[in-house]
């Protein structure tokens, strides 16, 4: 068999000069000039007759530059431009002069040495101990008939030259290797089957374009083959991958982003999340057991060591030298973060049997000083300042799940008269839908037919309006719109726009907004609509968007742009609900938990005495 030698890509990120170490690579041997590559021989690993086959991007160039902003190759904002994975990229190779990222593609002029990019598929690249599995595209584990393999490798390219495309492993050595000549005219999506099984675990996909090559590339990606089993399942562990992908098993917090760096910006919110979403798997074997029983304990450990005002946590963390959380600058110290945190894992140790997790909550919740959190009218804050002392000017007042998680553990204080209150009227804020569904994730009474005992509202009424208005809301505003058509739909918090665009709590009462976010949808339709559940999920399925990956945050109304960016909050979101979703009348056990653990009864019951 022929060989070439061909150098490693430039170490990413870490400054220090390229890393050059020659090592064969065999040469593709036949390739097709419609872009599809005969290989000789059999596929390693072939997908079930009944399987279906979906795409996963690795990145699209166009989401990453998409053209109208004004950077060009080799400059890369980390926290704005990422993989579909939540992983970086970069570029390599001596003639980075070549590249141009304008337009949706990365284009390489003809003149000049080797270049290329490389993306990790797993992490940062210069976290070598997380590597990817290629016969296991969620990440989740488990038996091979649970697993999603990726069955090929695709390449949207064209120009002229020879162009390469190879995955290497976290030692840089290329494990699989194939060139394509590229003609004027020719197809762009260039398809290569891989064997699958044989490659080992992998941390990198690379392109490169070679001395007289000039190319445009838009995408790279992996066909992937989806198992057996219902569109709800399918849902959960696409989620629950995509949480889990934002935990950081070291230190038992979880990332704001997937592609963050652990440690660097964590959320207390989203690490209880990730506590009781896994928790429901490993109780229903998606998950190791015992796995996820260290991984909670690890993440209350955490919780245990952060500073607190009056006894609550911090909304974001970052690891001090020390290695302990502290309070990340610029942000607050958060009673709905709290909720969320110390609920979830109350759950979690219930749903997995941990007394010494609950033991752990309840001390925390002990030493929680409301009054300090409160006026003197009752009225309960959004927490404190940086400096732990400042109250901050907002509180909890408007009518909704956030303000409801608030007064619940409230409630669970012990020895306590609880005193918050909540605004009548059944309306959230700006209608944004996570507002009205989140207290569902956790409790089973907020679908009681009944008024509650603090606003007197009708839950499932008023949950059942908003659904309603946001289904319609793309077909008020945008009736022509493929969203629209396609049944796509969802205001509520997250990224505005593409990355860098920032964060907005966009809803209903807002006019003509082109951003949905597809969490906003699976909560109303998982916790709300019911019977429209996997409706929804075909939905989000025929227009490309449940990836093996997860959904993306967000999608713009026409359909053809997307955030892919992997945050762990809305992948919480979409985890629990997707979980309540897919058992919807038959046991869950996030709801048994609940029915069973005296701090949520004591929560719940402010709402209903009986």
């Amino acid at each position: 068999m022929d060989f070439l030698n061909v150098s490693t890509f430039d170490s990413p990120l870490d400054g220090r000069p390229p890393l050059k170490t020659s090592f064969p690579i065999p040469l593709a041997s036949l390739f097709l000039r419609c872009g599809y590559l005969l290989v000789l021989g059999t596929c390693w690993l072939q997908a079930a007759p009944d399987a279906q086959r979906t795409w996963q991007p690795v990145t699209d160039y166009s989401i990453s530059f998409p053209g109208d902003r004004p950077n060009a190759a080799p400059s890369i904002n980390p926290f704005d431009n990422f993989t579909h994975l939540g992983t970086d990229f970069g570029w390599m190779g001596p003639g980075q002069a070549r590249l141009d990222a304008r337009a949706g593609t990365i284009r390489t002029k003809a003149e000049g040495e080797w270049t290329g990019a490389w993306h990790s598929l797993a992490g940062l690249a210069i976290e070598t101990q997380r590597t990817f599995d290629p016969t296991d595209l969620t990440g989740l584990g488990g038996p091979e008939s649970a697993r999603a393999p990726a069955l090929a490798v695709t390449v949207d390219a064209r120009g002229k030259g020879e162009l390469r495309v190879e995955l290497a492993d976290a030692g840089k050595m290329v494990r699989w290797s194939r060139t394509m000549m590229l003609s004027p005219g020719e197809r762009t999506r260039h398809r290569f089957e891989i064997p699958t099984k044989d490659l080992g675990l992998l941390k990198f996909i690379n392109w490169v374009a070679e001395p007289g090559c000039a190319a445009e590339v838009s995408s790279i990606g992996f066909e992937v083959a989806r198992p057996s089993m219902s569109d709800e399942e399918w849902l959960l562990r696409v989620s629950l991958g995509k949480l889990r992908r934002c935990h950081d098993a070291e230190s038992g917090l979880t990332r704001d982003r997937a592609h963050l760096p652990a440690g660097a910006f964590d959320s207390v919110s989203a690490t209880g999340l990730h506590a009781l979403a896994s928790a429901a798997a490993a109780a229903e074997g998606i998950l190791d057991r015992e796995l996820v029983a260290s991984e909670i304990r690890r993440s209350t450990r955490a919780v245990l060591s952060m500073p607190r005002a009056a006894g609550f946590l911090p909304h974001f963390t970052r690891r001090n030298p020390s290695g302990l959380p502290e309070i990340h600058p610029g942000t607050e110290f958060s009673t709905i973060d709290t909720a969320i945190a110390l609920q979830s894992l109350i759950l979690a140790a219930g749903v997995l049997g941990l007394p010494d997790v609950t033991d752990a909550a309840t001390t925390l919740i002990s030493d929680l000083d409301f009054d300090l959190a409160s006026d003197p009218a009752g009225w309960i804050g959004h927490g404190f300042a940086q400096d732990g002392t400042t109250p901050l000017a907002s509180q909890w007042r408007d009518w909704g799940g956030e303000t409801a998680l608030v007064l619940a553990l409230e409630a669970m204080v012990p020895n306590r008269s609880p005193r918050g209150k909540m605004k009548p009227g059944g309306e959230v804020f700006r209608g944004v839908a996570f507002i009205a569904e989140i207290q569902s994730l956790f409790y089973p009474e907020f679908d009681r037919e009944t008024p509650d005992a603090i606003s007197g509202n009708n839950w499932p009424t008023a949950r059942r309006s908003l659904l309603e208005k946001q289904r319609r809301y793309p077909l008020q505003h945008w009736p022509e719109s493929p969203a629209a058509r396609s049944g796509i739909f969802g205001l509520s918090g997250g990224e505005s726009g593409m990355p860098g665009d920032g964060y907005a709590a966009n809803g209903t009462e807002l006019p003509a907004i082109r951003w949905l976010h597809p969490h906003a949808m699976v909560m109303g339709l998982a916790l709300s609509g019911r019977t429209s559940f996997s409706e929804g999920i075909r939905h989000l399925s025929q227009s490309g968007l449940l990836f093996p990956h997860g959904l993306p945050e967000n999608i713009e109304i026409g359909l053809k742009l997307h955030n892919p960016m992997q945050g762990s909050l809305n992948a919480g979101f979409e985890s629990l609900a997707a979980y309540h979703g897919w058992r919807r009348g038959t046991a869950d056990h996030i709801d048994d938990a609940c029915r069973r653990e005296p701090l949520m009864r004591a929560g719940i019951r402010r709402f209903w005495a009986d």
